[in-house]
């Protein structure tokens, strides 16, 4: 009998012609004359894997039947590239593709590259799908006039499909009532994968206002909920569109404009609100420009992430405010916000937390400069923790992670927490000092990908150098020179390892530069002076 486990055989005789006997009784073939069409050995499809957001998930690459290489993965989705992903994800050893958390932007088709040693079939391609479950995501929203009816749209994404929808005018449920109609309807949306558009399918929930003209304006609200997340959009129901692109994206040190454009007769544009995380850091005037409030941002970095609300004062209903909300998601290195260590008897706990945009790879961990082998010694877990950060001189909750790292027995040594994404990466170092017999931690040393200028502005440095001079002549005369230096110069401090350049904004909304010293060892407390004897 012939079947797939023959296949290489098949494959090794289509390379070098050799005689050989056997006959395969299934197939009425000599072994000699078998073709790989012979066998229907359909092993490039693999079952649809489902992940949550938030959580961990592996693809699998193998191809059983033949001895294969792996050469990478590719992510597409209804036929649209979207990413290549090389070794930085993946274990050569396993072939295994690790999402260490799982996101809407992770969905779609990947297809696992295998070559093989055969002429005849010098690759193999193996398919698979991932689906990413999370709470629906708002896309989009709309007014419409329909005659003497106003038409509100909200257009969003959710998988699972299963979901529910809720329209409310304050706290009243607008379902069944006869005044207003709630329509769902599939429809193709665009959703941004790692900033490439994606048309996928989605959904679009439509309350329609009758005999709308009779009624005062008001904010409705569309509550979308599934299984993993409730969302709730409001709509001003006012015949006027803001037109704002919802999701905006900047790498650090580029450059983006947000254009906020109204149509309205006697519409007047007022400062723009940017808050993150429900706290409201600063004001920002925007340009006018026919009909659109175009506010620059200079230079992003991760101070500038977070919403950005457009605003216009109307006539209507006695100088209303309209407005609309756009999300700046900043792209740049990973940076450390706090660590910490703890001992608990023979366990010691070394903890990182630090913020990333995008997710960032699985941290890694060193002990004295080689990677610890995870085991019975070492125990390392990551997970999701909020964290805080300063935005323009306004601490923020912001989700971020928390790595740990627990050491049974701990050696004298160094301990190196690496975090990186696709942008940089930074390492933090803990000490284990064999003379004091506890941790002790240095500072936090970053590294990126992006090359700017170091320039900065000066701070002022007092030196004072005093030499003192004291001799005894004969035990009975000492002379005592005292010469004092006393300077002061215009210089920055300068990190051992790493300088970067961030923009960052006064409160006159002007631009300028500040240097950011990662590696500096003088505190805030400290004086800006040495004192040399």
């Amino acid at each position: 009998m012939c079947d797939c486990e023959l296949m290489w055989l098949v494959y090794l005789l289509n390379n070098n012609r050799f005689r050989t006997s056997g006959r395969c009784a299934n197939l009425n073939k000599q072994v000699s004359e078998l073709e790989p069409e012979d066998f229907p050995c359909n092993d490039n499809k693999s079952p649809v894997h489902i992940c949550n957001v938030s959580q961990s998930m592996n693809l699998t690459c193998q191809y059983k039947y033949l001895t294969t290489k792996m050469s990478g993965w590719i992510h597409s989705r209804n036929g649209k590239f979207i990413r290549e992903l090389n070794t930085d994800f993946i274990d050569e050893e396993t072939n295994i593709l690790h999402f260490p958390f799982c996101d809407h932007g992770d969905s779609g088709e990947y297809i696992c590259m295998l070559t093989t040693d055969y002429s005849s079939l010098p690759s193999i391609n193996i398919s698979t799908h991932l689906l990413v479950n999370g709470p629906p995501i708002v896309l989009n929203q709309q007014t419409e006039d329909d005659g003497d009816d106003l038409i509100l749209s909200v257009m969003f994404y959710s998988i699972p499909y299963k979901f529910d929808i809720q329209w409310f005018l304050g706290n009243i449920s607008l379902n069944g009532d006869p005044q207003y109609t709630i329509t769902v309807k599939n429809t193709t949306v665009e959703l941004k994968q790692y900033n490439v558009d994606v048309a996928t399918e989605g959904f679009i929930s439509n309350l329609t206002i009758h005999n709308f003209k009779g009624l005062a304006s008001a904010v409705y609200n569309c509550k979308m909920s599934n299984t993993y997340g409730v969302v709730v959009e409001e709509v001003v129901s006012r015949p006027v569109n803001i037109d704002l692109q919802r999701l905006t994206y900047c790498n650090t040190s580029g450059s983006i404009n947000l254009k906020c454009t109204l149509h309205l007769v006697g519409a007047i544009s007022v400062p723009w609100i940017h808050s993150n995380a429900g706290e409201t850091i600063r004001s920002l005037e925007g340009r006018y420009i026919n009909n659109s409030n175009i506010l620059t941002i200079f230079f992003c970095n991760s101070q500038d992430t977070g919403d950005y609300t457009c605003r216009w004062k109307t006539d209507i209903s006695g100088q209303a405010l309209l407005e609309k909300t756009s999300t700046l998601s900043v792209s740049g290195p990973p940076f450390i916000t706090s660590h910490s260590q703890s001992v608990d008897k023979f366990d010691t706990v070394l903890s990182v937390s630090f913020f990333s945009q995008p997710f960032p790879n699985d941290p890694q961990w060193q002990y004295n400069n080689e990677p610890v082998a995870l085991g019975s010694k070492f125990l390392q877990t990551t997970t999701y923790s909020i964290v805080q950060i300063k935005q323009h001189r306004v601490i923020v909750n912001e989700e971020g992670f928390m790595s740990n790292l627990t050491v049974h027995n701990a050696d004298f040594g160094l301990y190196k927490c690496i975090v990186q994404n696709k942008f940089g990466q930074v390492h933090h170092l803990f000490t284990f000092e064999q003379e004091q017999n506890e941790l002790s931690t240095s500072t936090t040393e970053a590294t990126t990908d992006t090359t700017t200028s170091q320039n900065s502005p000066g701070e002022s440095i007092q030196l004072t150098v005093i030499i003192a001079i004291s001799s005894a002549v004969f035990g009975i005369v000492t002379v005592g020179v005292c010469i004092i230096f006393f300077i002061k110069r215009i210089s920055p401090k300068k990190s051992a390892s790493y300088n970067n350049t961030i923009p960052t904004r006064n409160e006159d909304k002007s631009y300028n530069t500040i240097d950011m010293t990662t590696l500096s060892n003088i505190t805030d407390n400290e004086g800006d002076y040495v004192e040399v004897y």
